[in-house]
């Protein structure tokens, strides 16, 4: 093995120079600022020192419980809907496409930072040309190097917009995830209130065979008239034919219940459990109606990540129209490259084989007609936009909570006093009963009381289905479904989303992601 040559002295300055631009580099990625952030909103500023207007006998200054919230749906003690939305999560198309947009928000992130670096290169050639006379071979093996020092700052916004894109990505994920958990409770919530008025028409339905039955024997016996036979079976057959439009009804929410769980609707339907008679339930969350704390507005710009993704889209915009003023101002680059060359192989560690160059450039568009102005217009134009995106957001979310409110509140005093009207009507029900069976009414008005105590059942059950109802949209208008972060100024890590996320999302990186 030959000994090493030395390197040529006059070559040993262009090494310095090398390190000196990887040292620069360093420094201006340091001294390089990200745009600052836009001030905020005067929508927010308003709903920070807001309350809710209708949040009657529940907590409005207790903090929202974050534990509960993450996971409402175990509120309801059911552990057929807790693994439902357990499946809805884990396989729904929606929530897999969520991901892989978070995916690809991260890698235009990584993008954007390696853009601030410079790039190193190591490049070999070979050639040989030839004439009458003679011919000649060139051998060249040469490192290089080229970088933008970012001096006008354009780099680092496109940075600070590409990890807003990120922030506003990650937002979205969570987004799906509590639609898609409120999607499958509501649906699993109106597929258990149709089996339980199946359950109840069915009864009934029962009821009126035997009343039916009984009145033919009494037409037979001539004790009743044919009248009370043909109102007898009027009352029994409107009733057997409202259990056709239920079992349509039962069977598409099966099919809605599927597909939300990612599987054919005829594959991932439920099963019906728990089918009696004579105990119809709904899932009800009665310590959750207890101890549920609303919190304040304000929460909600905490709490609901389509607000967080807004808030996202809206820094992204801003550091944008920073990126398109700045890149009108003058940038630098630099270039070098350090090789070898000469006639043969052997020949390239020799003296004089050694080449280097080092260039230096400035860019600085003088004359554009106008361009770059009418580029930064849209921008500003897009930011703007974006601001008013945010604030119709704030204002829906807390009219979702508000319509959310009155609506939980207006099913429960409902709820109440048609548990009173069904009480009642069970008892005169019994009394029409007991008089019916001494010949004290005819058959006319015992039809009549079945008919209302079955009515009165009937509009209790879709009650309690809709008070259920309600709560589910309230958690859902809230913002529950994903561990909300930490608020302002907590000392905690917040990695609590990032975690949920990267657990069903195998294109997460291991290393530690900046946050907008």
């Amino acid at each position: 093995m030959p000994p090493a040559l030395p390197e040529p002295p006059a070559r040993r300055p262009l090494w310095a120079a090398l390190a000196c631009l990887l040292l620069a580099s360093q420094l201006v990625g340091c001294a390089a600022v990200a745009p600052a952030d836009p001030a905020p909103s005067v929508t927010g500023a308003a709903v920070a020192g807001s309350a809710w207007a209708r949040a009657d006998g529940l907590a409005t200054t207790t903090a929202v419980d974050d534990a509960l919230m993450a996971q409402w749906w175990r509120q309801f003690d059911d552990p057929t809907l807790g693994q439902m939305v357990a499946d809805a999560l884990a396989a729904h198309p929606d929530l897999r496409s969520a991901q892989a947009a978070l995916a690809q928000a991260r890698a235009a992130r990584a993008l954007a930072e390696a853009a601030r670096w410079p790039a190193l290169g190591l490049g070999a050639s070979s050639s040989r040309s030839a004439t009458d006379t003679a011919g000649v071979s060139t051998h060249r093996l040469a490192f290089s190097a080229s970088w933008e020092p970012d001096l006008n700052g354009s780099l680092s916004a496109a940075v600070a917009a590409a990890r807003a894109d990120e922030e506003a990505a990650r937002a979205d994920v969570a987004s799906t995830r509590i639609a898609l958990a409120a999607e499958v409770a509501l649906a699993y919530v109106q597929w258990r209130g149709a089996l339980a008025r199946e359950q109840l028409t069915r009864a009934s339905l029962a009821a009126l065979d035997d009343t039916l039955q009984l009145t033919e024997w009494r037409t037979r016996a001539g004790l009743a008239s044919a009248l009370d036979l043909e109102q007898a079976l009027l009352a029994t057959e409107q009733t057997r034919a409202s259990l056709p439009a239920l079992a349509t009804e039962i069977a598409q929410y099966e099919h809605q219940i599927a597909v939300l769980r990612g599987l054919a609707p005829a594959q991932g339907r439920p099963t019906r459990d728990g089918a009696d008679n004579t105990r119809p339930t709904v899932p009800q969350a009665p310590a959750a109606l207890r101890s549920l704390a609303v919190g304040v507005p304000a929460d909600l710009l905490r709490r609901r990540p389509d607000l967080r993704a807004a808030e996202a889209r809206v820094q992204a915009a801003w550091a944008r129209e920073a990126q398109g003023r700045r890149a009108a101002w003058p940038n630098l680059s630099l270039t070098g490259s350090l090789g070898w060359q000469a006639a043969t192989l052997g020949a390239l560690g020799g003296p004089g084989a050694a080449i280097a160059s080092l260039a230096a450039g400035v860019d600085w568009t003088v004359f554009d007609a106008g361009a770059r102005e009418a580029q930064v217009a849209g921008r500003s134009a897009a930011l703007a936009q974006s601001r008013a995106a945010y604030e119709a957001g704030v204002l829906v979310a807390l009219q979702d909570v508000e319509d959310s409110l009155v609506a939980l509140r207006g099913s429960r005093d409902r709820a109440d006093a048609l548990a009173r009207a069904e009480q009642a009507a069970a008892a005169a029900l019994l009394a029409q009963r007991i008089r019916h069976q001494a010949g004290v009414v005819d058959t006319a008005t015992w039809l009549n009381a079945q008919r209302d105590e079955l009515a009165a059942r009937l509009a209790l059950q879709a009650t309690r289905t809709e008070t259920s109802l309600h709560l589910v949209r309230l958690f859902k208008a809230l913002g529950g479904g994903w561990p909300a972060p930490a608020p302002a100024g907590d000392t905690t890590d917040d990695t609590t989303d990032d975690a949920t996320d990267d657990a069903t999302d195998p294109t997460a990186p291991a290393a530690d992601r900046p946050t907008a």
